[in-house]
């Protein structure tokens, strides 16, 4: 646990104290996640709607083809 009078940021108890397997950290240290991520919302909302409608496009044909149309 952190001593009294630090906070319990994930960040500085780490720094002080490194519980984390050797598996752990190797893991931590290889995903591209930083504090210096700038996306804004709309960034995630329009890539949820281009994953959505992409899979709706991809699917056309099949359901164009059970239909009798092609």
């Amino acid at each position: 646990m952190a001593k009294e009078g630090q906070s319990y940021e994930r960040s500085s108890y780490y720094k002080d104290v490194d519980e984390r397997s050797a598996e752990e950290r190797a893991i931590d240290d290889w995903l591209p996640i930083t504090s210096s991520r700038t996306a804004k919302w709309w960034y995630s909302a329009f890539h949820n709607v281009t994953a959505i409608v992409g899979a709706g496009v991809l699917g056309l044909p099949y359901a164009m083809s059970e239909m009798g149309c092609y």
